[in-house]
């Protein structure tokens, strides 16, 4: 790629004011969707929270091959918008979101009525970058020192910074943009930034020759599963047999590109990504995509991909409780429902 982010919005602020209309808003809203189309081929739409790369890769792969049509399902796949997506979720059951963790339990705790199914990565990729010179190589190296943080991660890093027996005052966390956050770091200014550890790091590398230095958020205490992909609750239960097809289909397509990584970036980035997308880059995607593919199967065998551990997702809702980055903790029972993906 080569070029600087430019988005003024991150893609965690995305999530919550981006979705997909589907098959539309019915004009009377007392009939349900799910009521009017049970003779129909099924047609989902899937709603991404991000622009189309290699981070969705394994839904592209399940589009390109058709594995979802040999399910029996219409599937529609719609990049990042305007909208809010749990919003359009609760007027069109027949929408389905992806997003982290922590954002999905916050609408669970606003009343919208989804359910986490699956996730697709299973550790999240949110963490801090540093040129070597700083010789930034531990959480305790940062004391003193200022940090640039964009918007609501700010929770976050004071959640790592706190669990990991350090205060607030041993870190400075500033406000920064992507407009200039490298730059920044480059001056001297701040001596880490935030960045999404499967994607900027490459971006800063291309733009400024600098390999940086990277720190995990998930090294530091952050056990949130991301990418975790969630449905209507009506959907759930009035027809769980097409989202348990869509998820068949959808981690086919994850294991058809984890094993040919070269190929999926090559059907991404040709079919998917348009010539004038800062992701339109086949060097940069495949690196994205191996790099990708450790947070895929991060702590599973691979046989277990899409796999959500209820008492790991617990014990995460109860500290971002905890820590103010939700307002509470939302019964299980309401939150996770992995009956339609069990795995071994």
């Amino acid at each position: 790629m080569g070029q600087q982010k430019i988005e003024l919005i991150s893609r965690r602020d995305f999530v919550k004011y981006c979705g997909g209309l589907g098959l539309g808003i019915l004009a009377n809203p007392a009939t349900s969707i799910l009521d009017i189309i049970p003779t129909l081929t099924p047609h989902l739409t899937m709603q991404l929270d991000w622009k189309y790369n290699v981070q969705f890769a394994g839904l592209l792969l399940a589009d390109y091959y058709g594995l979802y049509q040999q399910r029996g399902l219409k599937v529609e796949i719609l990049p990042v918008n305007s909208q809010n997506v749990f919003e359009q979720i609760a007027e069109n059951p027949l929408i389905l979101g992806c997003g982290e963790q922590d954002v999905i339990l916050a609408a669970q705790v606003q009343g919208y009525p989804v359910k986490a199914i699956a996730t697709m990565f299973q550790t999240s990729p949110l963490g801090l970058m540093s040129i070597p010179q700083n010789n930034i190589h531990s959480l305790n190296d940062l004391v003193g020192k200022k940090v640039g943080i964009h918007g609501d991660v700010k929770k976050i890093m004071e959640l790592v910074i706190n669990i990991n027996g350090l205060s607030p005052q041993d870190i400075t966390i500033l406000p920064i943009s992507y407009q200039d956050k490298y730059e920044r770091l480059q001056s001297g200014e701040l001596a880490a930034v935030q960045c999404y550890s499967v994607d900027e790091p490459i971006g800063f590398s291309y733009k400024t020759g600098i390999q940086p230095n990277i720190l995990k958020f998930s090294d530091y205490g952050y056990d949130a599963y991301v990418q975790v992909i969630f449905a209507h609750q009506r959907l759930l239960d009035n027809h769980s047999e097409w989202v348990n097809q869509f998820l068949k289909a959808s981690f086919a397509g994850w294991k058809l590109a984890l094993d040919n990584i070269n190929q999926a970036a090559q059907i991404v980035v040709n079919t998917y990504i348009k010539p004038d997308s800062q992701y339109h880059n086949l060097e940069y995607q495949t690196k994205s995509l191996q790099l990708i593919a450790d947070y895929i199967t991060h702590g599973i065998n691979p046989e277990q991909i899409g796999y959500i551990s209820a008492n790991r997702w617990q014990k995460m809702s109860e500290k971002l409780a905890q820590h103010g980055i939700i307002e509470k903790v939302p019964p299980l029972t309401d939150s996770l429902d992995s009956t339609l993906w069990l795995v071994a």
